[in-house]
């Protein structure tokens, strides 16, 4: 548990003494890491179960001149089975996030850095139901150009909008 953040009317709002927002480059190695930890094991399988498809979807187009209705015909196959992988995908990373925010207070890179996913209010770990909304508010903080992720390094409390949405913050112990 870390101490909630203590506000003053005229002082500078920050973390209790002894902890710091985690800024936005060790934030960053720690969504690499993330990113390593469970990108690497989806792109494996993903090239295990899908293997023969892109070898099938590369002959088709060989066989069809790259253009025409064949080639329609053979991106309709494989892309049907690249959007299926990519929502088993996401329901991956859902599970992933939400379950090591909520029961570790991190992620598995934001654990071997240090960092912490605290509640803004009380300093303790955040519930399913809070990591769930601070998943929804990442993946909108990617799709906007990643400018969500980006608004941490200028924020005074270090939040993205991911943490702005989800009422938290990312700290470390000084």
């Amino acid at each position: 548990m870390y101490p909630a953040a203590t506000y003053y009317p005229g002082s500078q709002q920050g973390p209790a003494p002894g902890i710091a927002y985690a800024g936005f480059w060790i934030r960053l190695v720690a969504v690499i890491l993330d990113g390593i930890i469970v990108g690497v094991p989806l792109a494996i399988i993903f090239f295990v179960a899908e293997g023969s498809a892109i070898t099938d979807y590369a002959n088709c187009l060989n066989s069809a001149g790259i253009t025409g209705t064949l080639a329609t015909t053979c991106e309709g196959s494989f892309l049907g089975n690249v959007g299926y992988f990519e929502l088993i995908g996401l329901v991956v990373e859902l599970a992933y996030f939400v379950i090591l925010w909520s029961q570790l207070g991190g992620t598995l890179g934001q654990r071997m850095l240090g960092l912490h996913v605290v509640d803004a209010a009380t300093g303790r770990n955040i519930g399913i139901g809070r990591a769930i909304g601070r998943f929804v508010g990442y993946v909108i903080s990617g799709i906007c150009l990643y400018i969500g992720f980006i608004w941490a390094a200028f924020d005074p409390r270090k939040q993205g909008w991911h943490d702005k949405i989800a009422s938290t913050f990312v700290v470390r112990k000084v």
